[in-house]
C-alpha cells in the first residue's frame, strides 16, 4: 500500500469512527523523527449542547489523559536521572520523608514507573477530601489518603497499572527540583523541544491564556453534572482537576502535531542520553511495561504491525493513544474526546488497533532496520 492508498484509509476509518458515533472528532497522524508524514481531521469538537461545535483542525487541543504520564512525567524522570537528581532504586520515602514506614514510601521509582509499586489501581480519593480546603491542602490530603490505601499486589510482583504512583512521582520531581511541575515540563521539556501547543492548562500557561481567549480550539469532554455543560479546557480526569489541572499521571492538552514532537526524543537523536534511553524504553523483567510505557502485547491496543521488542506506547483515558515504533522509526498518533458527551461509549477499544494498523500500513513499507541513534540530533 503506497502513502496516499495508507491515508485514505485512516480518513475513511476516522470518517466512520465520527458517523458511528464512536467518538465526536479527531486528529490520526503519523511520521518519523525527521517529518509529519500524514495526517487526518474528522468530525467537530463537541456534539452537546446544540449545536454542535466547529469542525476538528489540526491545532485543535484534546485532554491527552495519561498521554501525561511518559511525556511529562516519564521525560522530567529520566531527566532527573540523568542530572543526578533521582535514582531509579531510590525509594519514595528517600524523597518524601512524609512516606516513611508507609508501603508506598518503600516503593522504588522504577516501580513506580513500571505500575509495579503494588499500588492499587484507582480509588475516588477526591470524593472523600473537602474541595473548599486551599489547593495546597488538598494535596497534602490526598497523599494521606494514598499512604492509607491497601496495597493491591506486592511490591515487584506485577504491574497494576495506578494512577497514583504518577502522582507520587509528580510530587518527587517537585521536591527534587523545588518547582511545580507544569512548570518544570515547560522549562526542561516543551521548551527545549520547540512544543508551545502541548502543555498543562494553569494559570500561568501562555497555552491556557490563548485558549482563555478562545484563539485555540479545544474539543470538549463529558457533561458536568453540576453545570450541564461540557468539560472545555478544563481536564476530565476527577483528581487531576481535584489538584488544579497539574498532576504527574494526568492534565496534559496538546494538538496531534505537539505529540509527535513530544514523541520524537524517544526515537533518539540526543535530547536524552542514550543509554537512559534505552533503559526506559525497555520491557522490565517480568512485567509487561517498560519505565513510563506500555509495550505491545497479542491483542492491545497497538494493533498487530509495531516491532515486538521495539516498541512503547501508551493510552489515555479520554481518547487519546501514542504509539512510538523506535526500531523502525515510526510515531502513530491518534487524539479523540470519547468521553464526550458521556464517558460509558467504550468502542474505541475495537477501533484504536484497526487504526493503528491502518496507519503503520500506510507509511508505505514493510519492517525497516533499526535506526541509527543520533542521525540527527534533536534541540537541547
Amino acid at each position: 500500500m503506497d502513502e496516499k492508498q495508507g491515508q485514505d484509509r485512516v480518513r475513511r476509518l476516522m470518517e466512520t469512527g465520527v458517523s458511528e458515533g464512536i467518538f465526536p472528532g479527531g486528529v490520526a497522524l503519523w511520521g518519523d523523527r525527521e517529518r509529519i508524514r500524514g495526517e487526518v481531521v474528522a468530525g467537530r469538537l463537541r456534539t452537546l449542547p446544540p449545536p454542535p461545535g466547529p469542525p476538528v483542525t489540526p491545532e485543535t487541543l484534546y485532554d491527552l489523559a495519561s498521554l501525561t504520564k511518559p511525556l511529562a512525567t516519564g521525560a522530567l524522570v529520566l531527566l532527573a536521572v540523568s542530572e543526578g537528581r533521582l535514582d531509579l532504586s531510590g525509594r519514595v520515602s528517600d524523597i518524601l520523608p512524609e512516606t516513611a514506614g508507609r508501603f508506598a514510601g518503600n516503593a522504588t521509582l522504577r516501580e513506580l514507573l513500571s505500575h509495579s509499586s503494588g499500588l492499587c489501581a484507582w480509588a475516588p480519593l477526591y470524593d472523600r477530601i473537602d474541595p473548599s480546603l486551599s489547593r495546597e491542602a488538598r494535596r497534602e490530603e490526598l497523599l494521606r489518603q494514598i499512604l492509607d490505601l491497601p496495597p493491591a499486589a506486592p511490591r515487584g510482583a506485577k504491574s497494576v497499572y495506578s494512577d497514583f504512583g504518577f502522582m507520587l512521582l509528580g510530587w518527587i520531581l517537585e521536591r527534587v527540583w523545588e518547582e511545580p511541575l507544569d512548570r518544570l515540563y515547560r522549562e526542561q521539556v516543551a521548551r527545549p523541544l520547540g512544543v508551545s501547543s502541548g502543555d498543562f492548562l494553569s494559570p500561568d500557561s501562555p497555552l491556557s491564556g490563548a485558549v482563555r481567549k478562545g484563539g485555540v480550539p479545544v474539543a470538549s469532554t463529558e457533561i458536568d453534572p453540576l453545570t450541564g455543560k461540557p468539560f472545555t479546557g478544563v481536564v476530565h480526569d476527577e483528581h487531576a482537576r481535584f489538584l488544579g489541572g497539574v498532576s504527574g499521571h494526568a492534565g496534559l492538552f496538546g494538538s496531534a502535531r505537539s505529540v509527535w514532537g513530544l514523541a520524537r526524543p524517544w526515537l533518539g537523536g540526543g535530547f536524552f542520553p542514550a543509554s537512559l534511553l534505552s533503559e526506559f524504553r525497555s520491557r522490565q523483567p517480568g512485567l509487561e511495561w517498560a519505565l513510563g510505557w506500555d509495550t505491545p502485547t497479542p491483542g492491545s491496543s497497538s494493533g498487530h504491525l509495531m516491532t515486538p521488542g521495539g516498541a512503547i506506547g501508551h493510552l489515555g483515558y479520554a481518547g487519546t493513544s501514542l504509539w512510538i515504533d523506535w526500531k523502525r522509526e515510526r510515531i502513530v498518533v491518534l487524539l479523540t474526546n470519547r468521553v464526550h458527551p458521556v464517558r460509558t461509549d467504550n468502542r474505541i477499544r475495537e477501533f484504536r488497533p484497526v487504526l493503528h494498523d491502518a496507519i503503520m500500513e500506510g507509511f508505505g513499507e514493510g519492517p525497516g532496520e533499526e535506526h541509527q541513534e543520533g542521525a540527527e540530533a534533536l534541540p537541547s
